[in-house]
This record gives structure tokens, sequence and C-alpha cells, in this order.
């Protein structure tokens, strides 16, 4: 696969700072090089595949639809069959892509039952890009999956996850990114106050957060604290650990920890020689 532009040094989203965080030499390779990853993994497809049919549910009914659960999932059948690849990788030995396509079936017909069935809010914007000032030289940007309403006119932004357990309060789990999108529609829609929830389609919850004006900018302020100081760090190490093997660098990294239990990823890069 051929590589892609650097991304622009002053431009951050949630996910670049992240992968900062996680391993500064993934950040290099991926935003400052413009090296495109060698794989894409299973878990990566059926997020991105999953988040694209939640879009086209409310995208239906916005157009006057009523989406049943049986064309939901007909249409999660036709995105997967036409967007698999040979560059997705099963990174677990052992797994499937007939396991992980049962999985999002699963999710997708929990969503459909406990939450759009029953939901009444309005869609103010599906998939919606944010580019926002952080200082002079520094810009946050993000996408938030769907900004409504409430049914008493309250502001929401709401973040869709496929993770197997709820988030916590750390800053690189529950802590910002749907915030971050919330403070950013505030600022759009001139509200005073919005909330931002992370729903976890496994298990059919949604986690929610008040932010206020005062919290937005406070949030705002402690994303480009973070941002600045991941442009200017000057030493960029490898942080091998567990999510090695999810790395599509790792067959290049010459610090990546893969156990054979987890190698699938590394084997498809080696295999197909996308390094």
């Amino acid at each position: 696969m051929a590589d892609r532009a650097p991304t622009p040094r002053n431009q951050f989203s949630f996910s670049r700072l992240k992968t900062f965080h996680q391993c500064p030499l993934r950040y290099r390779y991926r935003y400052l090089a413009g090296r495109r990853e060698s794989f894409r993994s299973l878990e990566t497809f059926l997020g991105s595949t999953l988040h694209s049919v939640l879009e086209w549910l409310y995208d239906r009914r916005e157009h006057g639809e009523s989406p049943s659960l049986e064309g939901a999932l007909e249409e999660l059948a036709r995105r997967w069959r036409e967007d698999w690849t040979q560059y997705i990788a099963i990174v677990r030995v052992g797994g499937s892509a007939e396991d992980a396509f049962r999985d999002a079936r699963e999710m997708l017909s929990l969503f459909h039952r406990s939450t759009f069935a029953r939901d009444g809010s309005e869609t103010v914007a599906l998939e919606q890009r944010f580019s926002v000032p952080l200082s002079d030289d520094l810009y946050f940007s993000g996408v938030a999956d769907r900004i409504g309403r409430t049914a008493n006119r309250r502001l929401f932004v709401v973040d869709y996850k496929t993770s197997r357990s709820p988030g916590t309060p750390e800053e690189f789990s529950e802590g910002l990114q749907a915030q971050l999108y919330a403070g950013c529609a505030l600022r759009r829609h001139d509200e005073s106050e919005a909330l931002a929830g992370y729903h976890y389609l496994r298990l059919g919850n949604t986690s929610w957060h008040l932010v206020s004006r005062p919290r937005a900018e406070q949030l705002l302020g402690r994303f480009a604290e973070l941002a600045q100081a991941a442009r200017d760090d000057a030493a960029i190490p490898a942080r091998p650990g567990v999510l090695c093997a999810w790395c599509g660098f790792n067959a290049i990294c010459p610090q990546a920890r893969v156990p054979v239990e987890l190698s699938g990823g590394l084997d498809l890069a080696r295999a197909q020689q996308l390094f």
C-alpha cells in the first residue's frame, strides 16, 4: 500500500493524541512520516462498519423512513462484504471473520431493539466535522458520530464504542473525547451546555457527562496542553506492550513485542511483504 502525506504538525485529533500517548514511535510513523500501516485489524474494521450502519439508520430516519432490524442487518452484511479487503488482519490466532460478523450482528440487533426503536430524539448532524483553533498555531479537529437534541431540546453528542467493557474517567478513555466534541457543538450551536455520551454497543447502555461552556473551555485548554507537548517532544521512542499486536508498523518496529497468540497482523504483513 502506498504511503500518505504527513498530517500537518499543528492539527491534532483525539485519535492522533491518543496514538502519541500509547506509542510515540507509531505516532511518528503515521502522522509525521505519513507511512501507511501495513494492515487494518479486524476489530477496527468491525467498529468502522458498525458506525457506518448506525449512521445509515439515522440518515434513513431523517429522510422519513423507518428502517427495520432486518433491513439494518442486510445493510451490515452488504457493507461488510463490499468493504472487506486483503489487508484486514485477524490478530488473535484462532479468531475468525465469521465470529466477528456474528458479534457485529448481535451489537446491531441490541442497538436497534433497545435504543434506535425507542429513540425519539432529533438528529442535528451525523459524522459532524470540527476544526477549532486552540492557539495561534494549533488546532483541534474531530468527527462526532451523532449530534442531536432530546425531546426537551437539550443538545447532545454521542460517540459509539465497541469495547467489551465501559470506560473510565481517564483522559484517554471517557475523560476527553465526547466532551471535546460537545464543547465544539456548544460553540457551533451557541448553547450554554450539552450532554456528551459514550454508547457501549456490546452492553447496550450510555454513559452521559454534562458539559458546560466553562467546562468545555477547560477541556479544550487541557487538550491544547497535551497537543503542544506532543508536537514539541523531540524524543519519540517506541513504547512496546500488548498493543504492538494491533499496530500496523509492528513488522518494521525494532522493539515490537508480539506474542504468538496475537501474531495474525504480523504474519499478514510478512506474508504479503507489506512493510
